[in-house]
């Protein structure tokens, strides 16, 4: 029988080979959050999901090229080895070392092309509950597309 890795292995509890040789190297991730993207007849929606995020860690923002641009970033508050442990089951003299960090800093941008048929000057986003919730309606009077079709190849 032949030996195989599982795909989908979780990470050790005390961290792998890579981490403990390279920590630098996990210091900063790009990470790809959940995304929806909904269509009604009036508007498109467009949902990420960013727990733990506030309005202040993301920008939204619309080029001139009709793209619309939504980057995170955040921070976490850096604790260094030796300071006071973090958590409520930790005394408050009780010191720590990590044996694994892998948040630290989490970044995410994302481009979204969008059709002529948005209205760009009423674009909203609101952050509730750990979603980015960005509406785009639709322009008034844009004709739909008519529905897909099969052209023949001659």
């Amino acid at each position: 029988m032949m030996p195989v890795k599982k795909l989908n292995r979780l990470p050790g509890l005390f961290g792998d080979i890579f981490y403990e040789q390279w920590p630098e190297l996990y210091a900063k991730r790009s990470t790809t959050p959940q995304i929806n993207v909904i269509e009604t007849d009036k508007k498109f929606k467009i949902e990420i999901a960013a727990p733990g995020m506030t309005k202040d860690d993301l920008k939204v923002e619309l080029n001139n090229e009709n793209q619309l641009i939504v980057c995170l970033e955040k921070e976490m508050e850096k604790r260094e080895d030796g300071e006071p442990c973090c958590g409520e089951e930790c005394s408050p003299h009780e010191k720590h070392h990590y044996l694994r960090r892998e948040f630290y800093v989490t970044s995410f941008r994302q481009i979204f092309n969008l059709p002529e048929s948005v209205d760009r000057d009423k674009i909203v986003a609101k952050m509730k509950h750990g979603v980015l919730c960005i509406k785009l309606p639709k322009r008034e009077g844009m004709e739909q597309l008519p529905e897909m079709r099969q052209i023949a190849i001659e």
